[in-house]
């Protein structure tokens, strides 16, 4: 597996308001070697974002405080390099549409496989590297 950044480790945000999931995601990113930082709310989750550079962002669609997608435009607004990858139990074509115009790099539908988010993640932290490259 590639190294989430050359000698640094990504920082990742995890937004999702069931704690058990959040902490399922932190395990499961922490022991393939990222940073994790993780958040309840979306409000939450934004400070958590502006108070340490963050190189991606794993948003649950539906939050008690906002929408995942307001989330997804903030934390773009604030970090324009972040990538934010949305997770929903709730997809549809009109939300992978919208999150997509708001800049997600992808729209995981719930359940996954840790396999396959960690291959998202893999592949939106290798697009934030080669854009800096280019």
């Amino acid at each position: 597996m590639a190294e989430p950044t050359s000698g640094a480790k990504a920082v990742i945000l995890v937004i999702d308001d069931e704690p058990s999931v959040a902490d399922a995601l932190k395990i499961i990113l922490e022991d393939s070697g990222y940073v994790v930082v993780t958040a309840i709310t979306g409000r939450s989750g934004f400070e958590r974002a502006c108070e340490c550079r963050i190189d991606l962002a794993i948003v649950d669609l539906q939050l008690p405080d906002m929408s995942g997608l307001d989330v997804l435009s903030a934390v773009r607004e604030r970090e324009p390099d972040a990538r934010v990858i949305i997770i929903t139990a709730h997809g549809s074509p009109d939300i992978d549409t919208e999150a997509a115009r708001r800049g997600a790099f992808t729209v995981l539908p719930k359940p996954f496989h840790s396999a396959d988010l960690l291959k998202q993640v893999s592949a939106a932290l290798q697009q934030k590297t080669s854009s800096h490259s280019g």
